[in-house]
C-alpha cells in the first residue's frame, strides 16, 4: 500500500439545497506530496477536505486514499483511518480548560498510548513548532500565533502520513503567516503528503509548489507557479 497517496476520480458532491459544491472533480496527491488549494469563498475548498475525513461523502465518484474507496470504508474503521489524517483548522478547536500539553496529547490518549508514549511523542511535537518550556500554559495565555501552532503540534502528534489544513493563516499577520507555511513545509519534507487551503495568494505562489485553483466546484488550474525573479536595480 502507498501511504499517503490520495485520488479522487470523477467526484461530484451535491447537497440537499441543491448546490453543487464539487463537479466532476479529478485529480491525485501523490505520496509525499505538498500542494496548495485556493480559490473564492465557497470555490469548494473545504468541502474538498471534508471528503477527505469523511465528514461529508461524495455524491457521484471515487476518493481513494492509500488505495481505498473511503466511501465504502466502514463507519467502525473511520477512528484508525483518521488516525493517519492530521487536520489543522483556522479556529484551533483548543480546549481552554486543557494545559498546551494536554491539547497536544489528545489524539494519542485517545489512541490508547501509555503516558510515558505521550510524553515521548508530545514534547518533539512541541519542539517542531518552537513552543518549548510552554506546555504547562493554557491557551488563553498564548498569542494567536502561538494557540495555532498548538493546534498544528495536535495534528502533527500522531505522525500522520497526511496533513490537511483549512485556512490556518487567516488570523495571523504575514510574517507568522510564513512562519506557519513553512512548517508545513518542513512536515512535507519528512514525507508527510500536505494539503493546504488558503486565500493567501501572494505567500503560497511564493512557495514555489503544486497550486489547484478552484472555481465553482471545478479545477480550473494546475500547476507549480513561476516564481518572477527580482531584475537588476535601475
Amino acid at each position: 500500500m502507498t501511504l499517503g497517496h490520495i485520488e479522487l476520480q470523477h467526484v461530484t458532491k451535491r447537497f440537499d439545497n441543491g448546490h453543487e459544491a464539487l463537479s466532476d472533480v479529478t485529480m491525485v496527491f501523490p505520496e509525499g506530496s505538498m500542494t496548495f488549494l485556493t480559490g473564492h469563498s465557497g470555490a469548494g475548498k473545504s468541502t474538498f477536505l471534508k471528503l477527505l475525513i469523511r465528514a461529508e461523502m461524495p455524491t457521484r465518484g471515487k476518493i481513494l486514499v492509500n488505495e481505498v474507496n473511503i466511501a465504502q470504508m466502514p463507519e467502525s474503521r473511520l477512528p484508525r483511518y483518521r488516525q493517519n489524517i492530521g487536520v489543522v483548522f483556522q479556529d484551533h478547536h483548543l480546549l481552554a480548560s486543557r494545559t498546551v500539553f494536554d491539547n497536544v496529547a489528545m489524539p494519542l490518549r485517545v489512541a490508547g498510548l501509555s503516558e510515558k508514549d505521550v510524553a515521548r511523542r508530545v514534547r518533539p511535537a512541541l519542539t517542531t513548532v518552537e513552543l518549548d518550556g510552554k506546555e504547562g500554559l493554557y491557551p488563553r495565555h498564548l498569542s494567536t500565533g502561538e494557540q495555532q501552532r498548538v493546534g498544528i503540534a495536535r495534528a502533527v502528534v500522531s505522525r500522520p502520513k497526511i496533513l490537511l489544513a483549512d485556512e490556518p493563516t487567516g488570523n495571523l499577520d504575514p510574517d507568522l503567516s510564513r512562519h506557519i507555511m513553512e512548517l508545513f513545509a518542513r512536515f512535507n519534507q519528512v514525507g508527510t503528503t500536505v494539503i493546504v487551503a488558503s486565500h493567501d495568494i501572494a505567500l503560497i505562489e511564493s512557495m514555489g509548489v503544486r497550486l489547484l485553483h478552484l472555481e465553482n466546484g471545478r479545477i480550473v488550474s494546475d500547476g507549480i507557479p513561476i516564481l518572477q525573479e527580482a531584475g537588476p536595480p535601475s
